[in-house]
């Protein structure tokens, strides 16, 4: 399980890629969710505070919580982060360099 609270730039990167991947957004998510040590098991878990800059857009809302939840409870590690993240980046990348017709 990746640690939320050491891996904080990460996990921001992988939800504001996935966000542009998915959505051709940009969109800022500083205070849109915090990190918490789950009181039962212990860990650091990611816990939504969506503002109206999410919620006016039930699909983002609703696809990053999903997101927020797979990182929460799938028995992701730190490698398929990254391997997730290098990804998007180079995604990312190659639609930088396509121009519009």
């Amino acid at each position: 399980m990746i640690d939320h609270k050491e891996n904080r730039d990460l996990v921001y990167e992988y939800l504001i890629l996935n966000i542009r991947k998915n959505f051709n957004l940009d969109i800022n998510l500083l205070n849109e969710y915090i990190l918490v040590k789950n009181i039962v098991s212990k860990t650091m878990i990611i816990v939504p505070t969506f503002s109206d800059k999410i919620t006016v857009h039930p699909n983002l809302k609703v696809f990053l919580s999903t997101l927020i939840f797979q990182l929460n409870s799938i028995e992701y590690n730190l490698e398929d982060l990254e391997r997730e993240l290098n990804y998007l980046r180079n995604r990312d990348s190659e639609l930088e360099g396509r121009t519009a017709v």
